[in-house]
């Protein structure tokens, strides 16, 4: 992947309840819709969590905090939670910006799924 590129990969858990959609690269205007689509349809098919991997992308701009936003208000309207994976530098972005306490956000995609009990 060249390091403009920037992808998305999509799958549901067994029982549908939960979406991880996994993203790679570099974020910007650009790209957006490559996040913003494959999110919006993952909330509007009503899984009850949303898991946004940011792990792999390693270029995050402000854009990209209003598809978390939008994402994150459509889950709750719709009685769904919405999670980011999220590394170092995009974390400090949203806690400076004051949205880390807003948005749920896990370091690891293994902390941010939701535990079967």
């Amino acid at each position: 992947m060249s390091p403009e590129a920037f992808e998305t990969t999509t799958r549901r858990d067994a029982d549908g309840a939960t979406v991880v959609l996994t993203a790679r690269g570099q974020l910007d205007i650009a790209t957006v819709h490559l996040l913003r689509d494959p999110v919006t349809a993952a909330v509007g098919d009503g899984a009850g969590t949303v898991v946004v991997d940011l792990s792999d992308v390693d270029f995050f701009a402000s854009v990209g905090i209003d598809v978390l936003l939008r994402a994150h208000e459509a889950t709750r309207r719709g009685g769904g939670t919405l999670r980011v994976v999220v590394p170092r530098l995009i974390r400090r972005t949203l806690t400076s910006v004051g949205l880390a306490h807003v948005l749920d956000l896990h370091d690891t995609l293994t902390e941010a799924l939701p535990t079967t009990s």
